[in-house]
């Protein structure tokens, strides 16, 4: 079959490469669509150690069902990546993602979806209805980690707590449509690229600050009288990201960390510890948040396909790049293998 294949940093090429074949309890997915994740494109640029030359990238897929369970053949699905053991103890409680043995499709040695098959186990496939175009249900994946962020708010913050996200990229935007949806009191969103700001606006966030111009933590505690909020999101994951959801949260407040942009930031603990800060990590999401953000996308709670593409896999340098160069021009390109369409209902 045709993949594309990350063969040297800054470079993807579309090579033959042998069909994967499904084991006893898995099932052959013929791709349907892929999206690019912020996690493809740091591979891409040479920035993760775990997505190295020679290795498929992309997890965010929809396809049909071609062998395997026969009540699923011919069936569009969606593909939940994360594979896991569901015989430790973390899998056993519904922590999927704290799994001891847990298995991401495009990192390791494991091939993601910029192919035009994959195999995965049966239990991480889920049928979508004809009513979900392709294009929207790409999306699934990263509502999930939304889904799943917001489920670390603890009970402390109240039933409809202040709230700043920081960072209005494709996990950001999920973010704020989630929160929104969820009751959150969404002061602001901070984003720097002006695209990124016009697509929140449209989405119906009512304040988004420009991080360049503005300091948003002192922004957010002029504007509280110093008590700053319940809960600030970082959807970035750089030092200086983290460290403004840290300085704005409220005493007993929660800052919410989610993106990887770096790996080491340096936190003042004399002021966390007195304040009472919480700092909350998430790390991608169990079956159930996956379930959520599926009923999300099929129920239309949110629609992101204003703001997203697809284009053929063989252009996929060209996604790729266009992704580090103009950031903001799309929340979403999807690659779509040669002589295949987009199905479902048209946007």
């Amino acid at each position: 079959m045709k993949a594309l294949v990350y063969t040297a940093v800054r470079t993807v090429e579309v090579h033959e490469v042998d069909m994967p074949v499904a084991g006893p309890t898995e099932v052959l997915v013929r791709v349907g669509a892929t999206g690019i994740c912020g996690s493809d494109i740091h591979g891409f640029l040479g920035h993760s150690s775990r997505r190295m030359p020679g290795l498929i990238l992309g997890h965010e897929t929809v396809g049909i069902i071609e062998e395997g369970d026969e009540s699923l053949l011919g069936k569009r699905v969606t593909v939940n990546p994360l594979i896991t053991c569901m015989l430790c103890p973390a899998c056993r409680a519904g922590r999927h993602n704290n799994c001891l043995n847990w298995r991401l499709l495009g990192m390791d040695q494991t091939h993601g979806g910029f192919g035009e098959y994959l195999t995965v186990p049966r239990r991480n496939v889920h049928p979508i209805p004809d009513s979900v175009h392709d294009e929207k249900a790409v999306m699934v994946e990263p509502l999930a980690n939304a889904f799943h962020i917001l489920s670390m708010i603890p009970q402390s913050a109240g039933l409809a707590p202040t709230a700043v996200i920081v960072g209005g990229g494709t996990i950001g935007a999920c973010i704020y449509a989630v929160a929104q949806a969820r009751g959150l009191q969404i002061l602001a969103v901070s984003e720097p690229n002006p695209k990124r700001q016009a697509i929140l606006e449209a989405l119906g966030c009512r304040r988004v600050i420009d991080p360049r111009s503005t300091d948003v933590a002192d922004t957010i505690l002029a504007e509280t009288n110093g008590q700053g909020v319940s809960l600030a999101i970082d959807a970035v994951g750089s030092s200086v990201t983290r460290n403004t959801c840290a300085k704005l949260v409220s005493r007993g407040g929660t800052a919410l960390l989610l993106g990887l942009d770096e790996g080491t930031t340096s936190f003042d603990f004399f002021d966390l510890v007195r304040r009472e800060v919480r700092l909350q990590t998430s790390f991608a999401y169990t079956e159930q948040n996956y379930a959520e953000a599926l009923d999300f996308v099929v129920n239309g709670a949110v629609d992101f396909t204003a703001w997203t593409t697809s284009m053929p896999t063989e252009q996929g340098q060209q996604a790729f790049e266009t992704l580090v160069n103009s950031p903001g021009q799309y929340l979403k390109i999807a690659l779509v293998p040669t002589g295949r369409g987009l199905r479902g209902a048209m946007k």
